[in-house]
């Protein structure tokens, strides 16, 4: 979702010159009026001429595995909500909300702070269990863009502080690299390419998550989207590759308000085949 916008205005005045030396001077013109300045933009200013970071839909994250290349301009800060219920084909379900990323623009220009407090967890299999997940922290960076692509990298790395069986029990990060590129004035394509280093108590492994994402940009500040994502070692050290496909819309409410909502499956039988329904809200600042 890459919208850029350029605005250039040149203005020349020319002297009078009086026609003869005795001669009366001729009144002068009406000075033009001034043009009125263009309002700044709410999300915050343009980098340059073909920064694509310009509007919420360009920078809000969720609810994709797919990352946004934009950043939150400096002094600005945007937080991204959410509920997520998780139902399993053998039985049971998972819930977690708020599911909140709190994206800060720092004074460095396409650099951004994220912070993920916990989110609340509850876990039903015949027994219900309400804990808290892990939080986490990292950055996120715009390394370059042109005038139809964009592209970017982000860490991001979180403590096992969960609750109640809820936690991964140790240090995890993820390394990623995000791309977008612009199809046309409606469609865009996203990726991201994510290394992840996990934990499950004393297990330790390395997983892979490539994932790919076509969205269309409709009127009136709509949108949908649908991606396809890849889990590698998706439950423990040599274990299977699970895939997963993702469908969702969104609603813009005003420049800095954003809604949306997903519908999530994996048909990956020997990781466990899960459906998922999502809603979410972000709110820039």
């Amino acid at each position: 979702m890459i919208r850029p916008l350029t605005a250039v205005l040149a203005v020349a005045l020319l002297p009078l010159v009086p026609r003869a030396a005795h001669a009366q001077s001729a009144p002068a013109a009406p000075a033009p009026s001034p043009s009125p300045s263009a309002a700044p933009n709410p999300i915050g200013p343009a980098f340059g001429a073909n920064d694509p970071c310009t509007s919420i839909a360009a920078i809000v994250t969720r609810p994709s595995v797919t990352n946004s290349v934009c950043t939150v301009r400096p002094n600005h800060v945007e937080i991204e909500t959410g509920y997520l219920n998780t139902s399993n084909e053998g039985g049971g379900n998972a819930v977690t909300y708020p599911q909140a990323l709190i994206r800060i623009g720092t004074q460095i220009p396409a650099l951004e702070l994220d912070v993920a407090p916990p989110n609340v967890a509850r876990a039903n299999g015949g027994v219900t269990t309400t804990g808290t997940t892990d939080a986490g922290a990292g950055l996120k960076y715009v390394f370059g863009y042109t005038p139809k692509l964009n592209y970017g990298g982000q860490v991001f790395f979180s403590a096992p502080t969960g609750l109640n069986g809820f936690s991964a029990g140790g240090t995890s990060a993820s390394y990623a690299l995000n791309a977008g590129y612009t199809l046309s004035p409606v469609f865009s394509l996203a990726t991201t390419v994510t290394a992840q280093s996990l934990s499950n108590g004393a297990q330790h492994w390395s997983a892979l998550v490539p994932s790919l994402v076509l969205g269309a940009s409709l009127p009136n500040g709509n949108g949908v989207a649908a991606e396809i994502a890849q889990f590698t070692h998706a439950t423990g050290p040599g274990t299977p590759t699970r895939t997963q496909y993702l469908g969702s819309v969104y609603h813009d409410v005003g420049p800095r308000v954003q809604l949306d909502a997903s519908f999530a499956f994996s048909p990956t039988a020997a990781t466990g085949r899960y459906r998922s329904v999502g809603f979410g809200a972000s709110f820039y600042f």
